[in-house]
């Protein structure tokens, strides 16, 4: 199975969040005081992938960083597509770390 992404492919996200948005400041909100949760699935893996989320650490945090500086998204629901418990495992220690490590810097 190759990535859902929630069903709402990257190249429909910058319009989505453009119309939330949008929405937000038409009722007096901040847009940055929204949660921005994107639901994706996929599997880390050792090797590189021109898949979205289907490649290595290093690619889903470079690919998680840009869903956070480009679009806002503050929040992921991660659905691994096999090996559940050692690809949520990975995603716990390696990949949220780096992310958040990246972002602060």
């Amino acid at each position: 199975m190759g990535s859902r992404l929630g069903g709402l492919g990257l190249d429909r996200l910058g319009d989505a969040v453009a119309r939330v948005d949008a929405g937000a400041r038409d009722a007096d909100r901040d847009p940055a005081s929204l949660r921005k949760i994107y639901d994706l699935n996929g599997l880390i893996s050792p090797v590189e992938s021109t898949v979205p989320f289907q490649g290595n650490v290093r690619q889903w945090v470079d690919q998680l960083v840009s869903l956070v500086r480009e679009y806002g998204m503050n929040g992921f629901v991660y659905w691994p597509d096999a090996d559940h418990l050692r690809q949520l495992t990975l995603f716990a220690l390696e990949v949220v770390p780096a992310v958040r490590a990246e972002l602060a810097g």
